[in-house]
């Protein structure tokens, strides 16, 4: 059921047709059978449809239904020999100058019977003719072979060219347009008819032919199919008033095809100039489509770079990391193995008790040195990252107040100025820990020959906000230590508080939200650390 109406969707135009074409076939078969004039010719007067090419219609439209569900094609095929059959022999009627009884086998043809109609009930030879490529058309159209489906396509097209001729004759009110033979004329319903059953059918092989020209989306399909909507009707209304006022005798025969010429020109050159525009619009829009994708291009290899230098320190930190596990751990291990080794052999209580104290010594640095790496590991817990607006002066406030008692005993100067960047989007954990880490590195490794100066300052870097701690404290040897001064357990001073794990954290936290950290120190002279968040 869901693939019926999939397929009804897709072919929503050749349904209707051939439902129209089944409708207005039985609506003639209707007019014939109660004799209701208005339903044979639509417009009393003109030429009326046959009781036959009503037949040929309710088959075609059958037929045209069939294919969109395309579940039977013997059956298909054999109602389509049927109507070319049919057909065929209704034409040949004409050509051979006989009548085989078939004109008016279900009904008489009252009406031609009074006008002494050489052929009364007969469709017109070009009608026939029409029936004959609809049959061979929907023969040929499922075909797995190309130039099958191409030749049916073509037949389509002939239709239409027939069809459309007998039209313009009604609309220009040309009998020899819309006669197309000597003997009987087609008539307007059959000739609109055919022309969209025509049409409609092409769209079974959509790319094919000259429908193909008109549905593919190609820079030269849109162009032609502008052309084609402008110049056709201007051609249709210029000759349709050029035609009218000839028969009026406004102007002579000269006169208007002169000014045909000149009308059509007109029109022509803006046919030409909104086709211009029209491609000129695709061509920009391509331009900057273009653009757009080397623009993307340019920020996806600086994507791309970052990335892969974000993943460079990543993988050279957790080298670092396996390292510093390695060697941190290596000697406590070491270490107890060995002192499991002295307890064994040491007989006295005395020796055991003072190897007992060396155990719970060596487990308690190798509990610290635990709890640094597990704090190190815990820097990338995305829990810590959410992002809140802190105010710098709240946390540096409540930061001296932490560092209250080593301020008074060193006498150090703390200052801040906060005032070109005085908030910062940022997790709240982090900024504390960065913030406590620098203060505390600062106080901790003061010169002894001066008070400590330590000042804090935000400012805006480009979009970001930097963050810079000065200092005039002992300094570092960037020279000697620059390369390993944030690594895990590197001290370069001898301080009893000093671990080596301050920095590290700080430049973890700093990298982990994406920002750096770089620092500028001369020794004795002090140290500016500057983060760029």
């Amino acid at each position: 059921m869901i693939k019926t109406v999939n397929k009804l969707k897709d072919y929503t135009i050749q349904f209707w047709v051939g439902l129209i074409a089944i409708l207005l076939g039985l609506v003639v078969l209707l007019g014939w059978a109660f004799d209701i004039e208005v339903l044979m010719t639509i417009i009393p007067g003109y030429v009326s449809m046959k009781f036959n090419t009503a037949l040929f219609f309710i088959l075609s439209g059958g037929i045209t239904i069939s294919l969109i569900e395309y579940k039977s094609y013997k059956t298909i095929r054999f109602f389509s020999i049927l109507l070319a059959v049919f057909a065929f022999i209704s034409l040949i009627q004409d050509i051979l100058i006989i009548d085989l009884g078939i004109d008016q086998f279900f009904i008489n043809d009252e009406v031609a019977l009074l006008r002494d109609d050489t052929a009364p009930g007969r469709p017109s030879p070009i009608t026939s003719f029409c029936f004959i490529l609809f049959g061979l058309v929907f023969f040929l159209i499922r075909s797995n072979r190309i130039g099958n489906r191409e030749i049916s396509q073509y037949g389509l097209h002939l239709i239409s060219f027939l069809s459309f001729v007998a039209i313009i004759g009604y609309l220009f009110n040309v009998p020899s347009l819309y006669k197309l033979s000597f003997f009987t004329s087609m008539a307007l319903h059959t000739s609109v008819t055919l022309f969209i059953m025509s049409v409609s059918t092409t769209m079974f092989n959509p790319k094919l032919g000259i429908t193909g020209m008109f549905t593919e989306k190609q820079i030269g399909n849109v162009m032609a199919l502008n052309l084609f909507r402008k110049i056709l009707p201007a051609i249709l209304v210029l000759g349709f008033i050029q035609l009218i006022l000839s028969r009026l005798a406004i102007i002579t025969v000269d006169f208007g095809i002169a000014l045909f010429s000149t009308c059509f020109t007109l029109i022509l050159l803006y046919a030409l100039w909104s086709t211009k525009e029209l491609l000129n619009k695709i061509d920009n829009e391509r331009k900057a489509a273009q653009h757009k994708i080397k623009k993307d291009n340019i920020n996806l290899e600086s994507k791309i770079r970052e990335r892969t230098k974000y993943l460079t320190t990543q993988n050279k930190q957790l080298e670092d990391f396996s390292y510093i596990i390695s060697h941190n751990l290596r000697g406590p291990l070491g270490n107890l193995k060995s002192l499991l080794g002295f307890y064994r052999e040491e007989e006295s209580i005395e020796g055991k008790d003072q190897l007992m104290d060396y155990f719970h010594n060596t487990v308690d640095n190798l509990s610290y040195t635990l709890e640094d790496l597990m704090q190190v590991v815990t820097i990338r817990h995305s829990s810590k990252k959410e992002k809140t607006t802190l105010v710098f002066d709240n946390i540096f406030s409540k930061l001296k107040e932490n560092f209250q008692g080593q301020i008074i005993e060193s006498g150090a100067v703390v200052t801040s100025d906060f005032s070109e960047a005085p908030t910062i989007e940022y997790s709240s954990m982090y900024l504390e820990s960065i913030m406590h880490n620098l203060l505390s590195n600062a106080l901790k490794y003061r010169s002894k020959d001066r008070a400590p100066e330590i000042h804090f300052k935000s400012k805006n870097h480009s979009d970001k906000i930097e963050l810079s701690v000065v200092d005039n404290g002992l300094g570092i040897n960037l020279e000697l230590h620059g390369h390993k001064l944030f690594g895990l357990h590197k001290t370069f001073h001898k301080h009893p508080d000093a671990k080596g794990v301050g920095l590290f954290i700080t430049k973890a936290q700093v990298e982990a939200m994406g920002g750096e950290i770089t620092v500028q120190s001369q020794v004795n002279k002090g140290a500016t650390f500057e983060i760029i968040f």
